[in-house]
């Protein structure tokens, strides 16, 4: 599988990093990475937004298990650290949907808004 320059270096970065490594951590040592296309204004957070892609592509398109949290990336060691990521993910989702579900109760409550997506939705809580 074919990587992009952008892509070898920041699995390079993951893989030999000794626990984790963060975005910034990434941007500081290979600021030729430069910024993403669409995003110019600032370029530090153009930096990361643009190193974010590049793990999303390593991700979903190539198929590499990198997993990420608050302390930063880490390629995945075994099932059981897969199992915990999922477990993870599925709370944050589901508090984040939570979330968005009275925001959309509430604007229908004071808006008379209907929002055949969020009735759907709302059925699954």
């Amino acid at each position: 599988m074919l990587l992009t320059d952008d892509e070898q270096c920041v699995l390079n970065l993951i893989s030999s990093a000794n626990y984790r490594i963060t975005q910034q951590e990434i941007a500081d040592s290979e600021r030729w990475l430069g910024s993403h296309p669409i995003y110019e204004i600032d370029r530090s957070e153009s930096t990361l937004r643009k190193i974010r892609q590049v793990i999303r592509d390593l991700r979903i398109k190539k198929g590499y298990m990198i997993l990420s949290d608050a302390k930063g990336y880490w390629i995945m060691k075994n099932r059981q650290e897969a199992i915990e990521y999922c477990e993870r993910i599925e709370r944050m989702a589901k508090s984040q949907a939570k979330a968005w579900f009275e925001t959309y109760n509430a604007m229908r409550k004071n808006f008379n808004l209907t929002s055949d997506y969020f009735d759907q939705q709302g059925k699954l809580f």
